[in-house]
Formats: C-alpha cells, sequence, structure tokens
C-alpha cells in the first residue's frame, strides 16, 4: 500500500463521527427508499450518500489510479489491479432506527482478491481491520474465530432479516439477526458468532469475508470472491454472492440447516 493503516482508519473514524451525528438526529423525513435492488427494496440517507463522496475524495488524492467502486457512485475504473471497495453504511435500516449496529465497510482489492480490510461501527466504537497474511484486529488486539466444533444452545449464528421467507433454519444453535452483513462477519471473526449466512453484494462483504478469514474462519463465497472480475461490476445488477462463515473447518457449515420452505410444501 502507499500509505499505513493509521490513516484509513483515521478516515473510517472521521466518517464515523459524521454518520454518528446523523444517527443521533436523523428524522423521517431524512430516509429516502431506494428500489430496485438486488434484495428488494432498502433504504438510503444522506449520510451514505455523502460518506462515500469523502472516503471516494480521499482515496482519488492519495492514490489517483487506484479504481474504486462504491454502491452509492458506481465503478469508477482506473488501474484493474487495484480496488478500493466501499459500503458506505451497512445496516442502514438498523441507522434509521436507532440500532446500534451499523458502519462502513472498506476493502483494498489486488489481483489475488482482497488484500486489506477495515470494519467500523461507531456507535459501539469498535474498528476491525485485518491484512492478507497478517491476522485480523479489532481496536488494536489481535482476534481469533471460536473453537466450538458443534452447534448447541451455547452457540449463536447469524443470519439475515429476509431468511424466514425462504428457509427455515433448523440449526441446534442460538439464533441472531442483527441487521448487518459486516456486523455478522466481523462477530464471526471475534468468536461471538459461531456461524452465518448471507447473501449479499461485493462492497457489503468483501472487508468482512477477509478480516473473518484471517481471524480463522472459513468463509465459503460461491462464486469464489477471488474470481470476480470487479471491472465488469455494474452497481444496478451487481453479481449476487452467497457467503457460509463458520468458525472453523472443524464445525459443519449452515448449509445443510437450511431447509426451503418450498420443500416443506408450503
Amino acid at each position: 500500500m502507499d500509505f499505513d493503516f493509521s490513516e484509513i482508519e483515521a478516515l473510517l473514524r472521521e466518517v464515523g463521527a459524521y454518520q454518528l451525528e446523523g444517527y443521533r438526529k436523523l428524522e423521517k423525513a431524512d430516509v429516502k427508499l431506494k428500489e430496485g435492488g438486488t434484495y428488494g427494496e432498502s433504504v438510503v440517507t444522506e449520510y451514505d450518500v455523502e460518506t462515500e463522496r469523502r472516503v471516494f475524495d480521499f482515496l482519488s488524492r492519495r492514490c489517483p489510479g487506484d479504481s474504486f467502486l462504491g454502491e452509492e457512485s458506481g465503478n469508477v475504473r482506473r488501474d484493474p489491479s487495484r480496488y478500493w471497495i466501499l459500503d458506505p453504511i451497512d445496516g442502514t435500516t438498523n441507522f434509521t432506527q436507532g440500532v446500534v449496529y451499523w458502519g462502513p465497510s472498506l476493502a483494498l482489492w489486488d489481483r489475488q482478491g482482497p488484500a486489506a480490510g477495515w470494519i467500523y461501527l461507531p456507535a459501539v466504537d469498535q474498528i476491525f481491520h485485518a491484512r492478507r497474511g497478517e491476522g485480523a484486529f479489532l481496536n488494536g488486539t489481535r482476534i481469533h474465530s471460536s473453537t466450538v466444533t458443534e452447534y448447541s444452545d451455547l452457540c449463536s449464528v447469524g443470519t439475515t432479516s429476509r431468511l424466514h421467507r425462504r428457509v427455515r433454519l433448523t440449526v441446534p444453535a442460538k439464533h441472531r439477526i442483527l441487521g448487518s452483513l459486516i456486523v455478522n462477519l466481523a462477530y464471526l471473526a471475534t468468536g461471538t458468532l459461531a456461524a452465518s449466512f448471507c447473501r449479499a453484494n461485493v462492497w457489503d462483504v468483501a472487508a468482512g469475508i477477509l478480516i473473518a478469514r484471517e481471524a480463522g474462519a472459513v468463509v465459503d463465497c460461491r462464486p469464489a470472491i477471488e474470481t470476480l472480475d470487479l471491472a465488469s461490476i455494474d452497481v444496478e445488477r451487481p453479481v449476487s454472492l452467497t457467503i457460509y462463515g463458520r468458525a472453523n473447518a472443524a464445525l459443519p457449515s449452515l448449509e445443510g440447516y437450511l431447509v426451503p420452505l418450498s420443500s416443506e410444501g408450503r
């Protein structure tokens, strides 16, 4: 990289403080409905859009030759071997409804896939980061995924808010829906969650997949995230990723515990 982690962390803390101010004063009129997304209707605020502008401007000044893929502004194609991937606020519904699990995530991508990643949760002041091959960290302290090897009521799994419309989750563990894909992956990395499942766009999960893997988790992404051609991605019609994360190789994937409702005659 052309600069160290501290510059990115400072940037995310700066935009996080801006977002936190909005979180505390947001009114219903500030929330807009964004239709036509991959996974149905979603919401967007000025804080999503302005955060993306600030991060894009910073990166354009510091590394003007790098490409940029953002949820709100689209795909800025420059050097295809160096891409910055941003979700300005993952968990925007939480952000608009007073739930603390939301924040920006940023990944640096090279020819091998995610090379570095950051997640910041401003409302709980947790910043996660990882660099490929160097481990994962929370607020500067190294983190590790859980060592649990079987599911029980002593562990929790994280999924998504629309899961119940399509499948029944049969895993013998406690179920948590935190409302943010980056939180699911970050807490998989800390050992808080034993496993997670989601369908997502690449900007939702690029940083989180790297952080979880660097913490020791197994993250199965279909198609494999490393095979994506970022330059070809259109944010209006993005590639859908299916992601199964588990704490370690000894723990079974959640895939076998997701029973389609149609198969039960519903």
